[in-house]
């Protein structure tokens, strides 16, 4: 089976992660062996639905560009840069696969910033709070955080999903601000400002592991 066991010091449980590049066991640093391989022969079925499930990697100049949840072709041009007209990306003749993942990664951050920086006003006003300051980043595992000093980090992997799963991520960390901490308090607050939180939850539960920028190196 294709699992990749992580050992971590401070983990107590061994737990299950769909990551871009597969599944992960995470697991106490010195959980035995035996113990390891019972975990893995008790969720076999899962692993094998999830394996056979995960995203197969294709060409991004023949199977075009996700934007916002949607596929969009792409189309060579005599352009010098990679351009969006809202039904199609276009790409310059001479780029290759490489230099277009790595041009589409930071035209994808320039929308995620653009985005967080139009949405996070109307959460900022509904809370009564403001973030000290926003960076985009390209997390493994998490979509968004909080930092003590009001920093917040977004995944710019939701960029690939629904808009709905990027407005309910800021609400999510913007909800931080108020309430550091995952209590009830915080997630009545959260329902408060983004009433779909758990179907949010499910969908990015269900359908995160698909959501991958392709690796260039």
């Amino acid at each position: 089976m294709n699992v990749n066991i992580v050992r971590q010091k401070r983990r107590k449980k061994a737990a299950f992660y769909v990551t871009p590049n597969g599944i992960e066991l995470r697991i106490p640093a010195r959980l035995s062996k035996g113990v390891v391989d019972w975990i893995l022969e008790e969720h076999a079925t899962w692993i094998r639905h999830t394996c056979h499930n995960l995203p197969k990697q294709t060409s991004v100049l023949n199977e075009g560009l996700v934007f916002h949840g949607k596929n969009y072709p792409t189309q060579k041009d005599d352009g010098t840069t990679l351009r969006y007209d809202g039904s199609s990306f276009f790409v310059p003749r001479d780029w290759d696969e490489i230099t277009l993942i790595k041009s589409y990664e930071v035209w994808l951050r320039e929308r995620a910033r653009e985005y967080v920086i139009e949405r996070a006003p109307i959460y900022e006003q509904s809370l009564g709070v403001k973030a000290k300051k926003i960076r985009i980043g390209h997390q493994k595992t998490r979509w968004g955080s909080c930092s003590s000093t009001g920093t917040i980090s977004i995944n710019v992997r939701l960029m690939l999903a629904p808009k709905e799963m990027m407005d309910y991520v800021i609400a999510h960390e913007w909800t931080h601000l108020v309430h550091f901490d995952h209590s009830a308090s915080f997630w009545d607050t959260l329902r408060t400002v983004y009433p779909k939180t758990d179907d949010a939850k499910l969908w990015l539960k269900q359908n995160g592991h698909t959501l991958q920028l392709k690796k260039t190196d």
